[in-house]
């Protein structure tokens, strides 16, 4: 049985000359958290509306939940009851408040339970029936109001555009728990956006690395912890003296020269107490020596060309 809920393969978008998406391909798994990362502009949202059919791609094939994008209205209104959405803001009515606005699109999708309102509001910390009105709301009851919506008809998969953005620290850590705990008490599939790099690697199961519109890489959270490089970081008086003294007397060629006093040696089997003495007894003085782990965001750094994210 396929367990994929998500398969987008060639996926292109151009608008006039630029290509905002350019043939992405990715997979997601059934349950799981998969966290799309990249810079903002890098066509991440360009993504969800065309899987949303919000905007029609120039090629490509999009797979959601077993049925192909593009099909009959009739099809596509199948389709989307199973899904949940918030891409870019939330619309809401002003002047009604959280319950009267959930109400109103409850109607709307007449598919949805009867306590359906009431136990979204509940699922994402909100009051039920009280007098507050959405213009009212802080950004944070706002973007918990988008996602009770999203979830009343009970989706199977979750697609959320930055559902972080904008909130402070408390925000976003409350809706961190609030997603991962929709993935792992329900069992939905989300789908997530996000240029905050350490949003999604506290969050993602998988995360695809988005930058100006090619997918660079796509794997599990666990996989590139593990493929992290590990090194020995140096930090000597003379770079070009140390590289000497690297491959001359120790035979050491795994090794990078960052700038004039910093050296990084790969090779972490390297007892680096000799390294250092070796040093050391050519009059290069070292000022550090430890053992480091490249984090994510020297991971992206280093496949985005340099270019860091938030």
């Amino acid at each position: 049985m396929d367990h994929t809920a998500i398969r987008i393969t060639n996926l292109t978008k151009k608008y006039n000359e630029q290509t905002a998406v350019n043939q992405v391909k990715i997979e997601v798994k059934q349950g799981r958290i998969y966290g799309l990362l990249g810079r903002n502009g890098a066509g991440k949202t360009t993504i969800m509306k065309m899987m949303m059919g919000l905007v029609k791609p120039d090629s490509g094939d999009i797979e959601i939940l077993g049925e192909r994008i593009g099909g009959s209205s009739k099809e596509r209104k199948r389709l989307y009851s199973r899904i949940g959405a918030i891409i870019e803001t939330p619309g809401f009515y002003p002047n009604l408040t959280g319950t009267e606005n959930m109400e109103i699109f409850a109607k709307l999708r007449g598919t949805v339970s009867r306590n359906a309102v009431k136990e979204a509001l509940d699922i994402v910390g909100l009051p039920y029936k009280d007098k507050k009105l959405f213009a009212n709301y802080s950004l944070g009851m706002k973007q918990r109001l988008g996602i009770a919506n999203a979830i009343m008809h009970d989706p199977e998969l979750l697609i959320l555009d930055e559902p972080t953005n904008g909130l402070d620290p408390i925000g976003i850590a409350e809706m961190r728990d609030l997603i991962k705990e929709m993935s792992s008490i329900t069992g939905k599939t989300i789908f997530i956006s996000s240029h905050i790099l350490s949003e999604i690697s506290l969050l993602a199961d998988d995360i695809g690395i988005i930058h100006n519109g090619i997918l660079l890489t796509e794997s599990s959270y666990a996989e590139l912890e593990k493929n992290n490089t590990k090194y020995f970081l140096l930090k000597v008086s003379s770079s070009a003296q140390a590289a000497r003294v690297l491959e001359q007397k120790l035979g050491q060629l795994h090794y990078s020269v960052d700038d004039d006093h910093t050296i990084r040696l790969f090779d972490t089997q390297t007892d680096i107490a000799q390294v250092n003495k070796a040093l050391m007894l050519s009059d290069i003085d070292v000022s550090a020596s430890q053992l480091c782990n490249d984090t994510l965001e020297d991971y992206f750094r280093k496949i985005t060309g340099g270019e860091g994210i938030a």
